[in-house]
């Protein structure tokens, strides 16, 4: 809007900004009733059932990563069950549980339940309605059964990695606003143990050294190792505090506010955090590109990922260095080097195939025979391509005040032909017409242009009948 209304001014045009604030109002609304309605669809009837008991769990993700929960109901094949026996697969409902159920952009909890023999290995947690958490997963040992009491470990090691890399998008985010400015918008999410992913909206690519003040700052606030706060408060008090929200997002009256230090970062997020942002360690920019009109996504790694990123491309440059008989810091001037060295042997050689081929256009010359009152030139010769064939036959012309030339070559385990006709000729026969009837003899199809034309096929062991074709082309065409 900002930018809408500075290119207005500049104009002399007016903006109607309640009109516009209305209608956006308005599209929120749809946009949620949308969302919920999706959602609802989704469902299963089993979990349908349970919700509309008005079944919730208590989530105590936040404080602690095990606890001790009551199966409130077991659904394996789409249908709820009493109990469940080693090796099934199933849905598992607990009247309380420290999981992470899937949302917001954050991956689903793993980790497993357990009584005595007892053993559920938990795959993903996911969420229905607003407080129905499910543990997907398997059956590992034992019975299951509902009502039974199961100890509930969530995997430290993953949900830790997850954190960082969430904790991560609220510093990416605050970096963007403050390098590109503050029409950036959070676009969606996605935070996982081994990445994470950020759309914003930018009219914008973001150019390398960007990127790198942006990272920079990024880790400027991990080394600063800031506090990170969280608040439950009511969803209109958490508006008054200017706090970031994503209005495609469903938000409850009661919603969680994270606070980065004093006015790093304020966000609306249901997501779990690290307490201090040095605990987050290394954050690495690894990708950045366009989703969509106006939309770019930047993907990155934090900790141990970070790192060991950073360990691969130290090998890799190690590697190279050890390749070019050069130390890492002069791999560029190196490799600048070689370069220039290439391009120079590469004109070099492209000088002296120009001499040989002049020199055995001259000898194929003494090849070439009348026919029908027309001099034509047909010869196989020797081509690594294409390109040489036709440079050849260009340098045949060339020479040639009038006349018809085809060229064949054997590359690999194909004929290739090449075929040019002098200007004065194309009135009568047209390099396009003969190559697609040359092709054919061997195995392929061709065309072009009336003065030349390209083609072949698989059938190498019949180039030369195709260039002896060519004659009787020319014979019938002279008719």
């Amino acid at each position: 809007m900002d930018i809408v209304q500075d290119v207005a001014r500049d104009e002399q045009l007016n903006v109607d900004a309640a009109g516009y604030r209305e209608a956006m109002t308005r599209q929120r609304r749809l946009s949620q009733e949308s969302w919920k309605g999706s959602g609802d669809e989704a469902i299963p009837d089993a979990f349908k059932t349970l919700l509309s008991r008005g079944t919730a769990i208590r989530f105590v993700g936040y404080e602690t990563l095990r606890g001790e929960g009551e199966v409130l109901a077991l659904i394996s094949n789409a249908s709820q069950t009493d109990s469940l026996e080693t090796g099934a697969e199933a849905d598992v409902v607990l009247d309380e549980t420290p999981f992470y159920a899937q949302s917001g952009g954050q991956v689903g909890d793993k980790g497993v339940l357990l009584n005595g023999e007892t053993r559920f290995r938990v795959t993903d947690t996911v969420k229905y309605g607003t407080d129905l958490i499910v543990h997907r997963g398997v059956v590992e040992a034992g019975t299951l059964k509902v009502g039974q009491k199961l100890q509930a470990e969530v995997d430290p090691v993953r949900r830790k990695a997850t954190a960082c890399n969430h904790s991560a998008t609220h510093l990416l985010h605050a970096a963007l606003r403050e390098v590109l400015g503050e029409h950036v918008k959070q676009a969606g999410s996605l935070v996982s143990p081994e990445r994470l992913r950020f759309d914003f909206s930018h009219f914008a690519q973001v150019d390398a050294d960007t990127l790198r003040e942006i990272e920079r700052r990024v880790n400027q606030h991990i080394r600063r190792n800031l506090v990170l706060k969280t608040e439950r408060m009511s969803k209109e008090a958490a508006m008054k505090t200017g706090a970031m929200a994503i209005f495609e997002e469903r938000y409850g009256d009661a919603v969680r506010l994270v606070q980065v230090d004093e006015g790093v970062s304020m966000e609306l997020c249901g997501g779990t955090h690290v307490d201090w942002t040095g605990d987050i360690g290394l954050f690495r920019i690894i990708s950045e590109g366009a989703v969509a009109a106006n939309m770019r996504r930047i993907e990155a790694l934090t900790g141990e990922a970070a790192l060991k990123h950073d360990q691969k491309l130290e090998q890799t440059l190690l590697s190279a260095a050890s390749l070019l008989k050069a130390t890492p810091d002069t791999v560029e001037e190196r490799i600048d080097r070689l370069i220039n060295e290439l391009r120079s042997r590469e004109r070099e050689i492209d000088s002296l195939k120009g001499k040989l081929l002049t020199r055995k256009s001259d000898d194929l010359l003494s090849g070439m025979k009348e026919v029908a009152g027309i001099k034509v030139l047909a010869r196989e010769i020797e081509a690594a391509s294409p390109r040489d064939l036709r440079e050849a036959g260009d340098r045949i012309r060339d020479k040639v005040n009038s006349g018809i030339v085809l060229l064949g070559a054997r590359v690999g385990d194909r004929a290739i032909l090449t075929c040019m006709i002098t200007p004065d000729l194309t009135d009568r026969f047209k390099a396009g017409d003969m190559i697609r009837a040359l092709s054919r003899v061997v195995g392929g199809k061709g065309g072009g242009r009336p003065d030349m034309a390209q083609g072949g096929g698989d059938q190498p062991q019949n180039l030369k009948k195709a260039l002896d074709r060519i004659y009787d082309l020319i014979n019938e065409k002279s008719l």
